[in-house]
C-alpha cells in the first residue's frame, strides 16, 4: 500500500509544485518584480519540486535493474534467449546510479545502462531543492522587514 501511495504521491508532488514555481516565476516575468519570488511560501514550493523532481530521477535510474535477484540478468534482461551471448555484472552503484555491463567476465568494454540524464538531473535537482531551503529563513526575515517602511 505504501509503494503504491510513493510511485502515485511523488509524481504528483513533483508536477504540481513545479507548476507552482513556473506560475510564480511567470507572476514574477510579467510584473518585472522579484516580490513574488523573495516569500518563504516559494521557497518551499520550489524546495519540494526539486525533491520530487530529483527523486524521480534517481527512481527511474534505480530501476533500471538494481531488484533483479540475479546480478547478472541486470545486464542480460529477463527471459532473453538462452542461446544469445550473455553479459555480465561489472560494477554496480546507488550513488551516484550507476550499473555497468560487461561481454566478458574481465569487464573490458563495459557499458552503462543508467540513462545519462539520471545523475545530472538528480545532483541539479537535488541542489536547487537545498538551495531553496537555505534560503527560506532569508526570505521569512525579508518578508518580516519590508522595505520602504522606516523608522520615525
Amino acid at each position: 500500500m505504501i509503494v503504491i501511495l510513493v510511485v502515485i504521491g511523488v509524481p504528483l508532488l513533483a508536477a504540481a509544485m513545479t507548476g507552482a514555481v513556473l506560475v510564480r516565476a511567470g507572476v514574477a516575468v510579467r510584473r518585472r518584480s522579484l516580490r513574488p519570488l523573495l516569500r518563504p511560501v516559494f521557497c518551499f514550493q520550489l524546495a519540494l519540486a526539486g525533491a520530487g523532481v530529483a527523486a524521480l530521477a534517481f527512481g527511474w535510474g534505480f530501476t533500471t535493474g538494481f531488484n533483479i535477484p540475479d546480478p547478472d540478468a541486470q545486464c542480460n534482461g529477463i527471459g532473453l534467449d538462452l542461446a544469445a551471448p550473455r553479459r555480465h555484472l561489472v560494477t554496480r552503484s546507488v550513488f551516484p546510479v550507476s550499473i555497468v555491463c560487461s561481454d566478458g567476465r574481465d569487464g573490458r568494454n563495459g557499458d552503462e545502462q543508467v540513462p545519462g540524464w539520471v545523475n545530472p538531473t538528480v545532483f541539479t535537482a537535488g541542489g536547487l531543492g537545498i538551495a531553496a531551503l537555505v534560503a527560506l529563513p532569508f526570505t521569512i526575515r525579508l518578508r518580516r522587514h519590508r522595505p520602504g517602511q522606516g523608522r520615525r
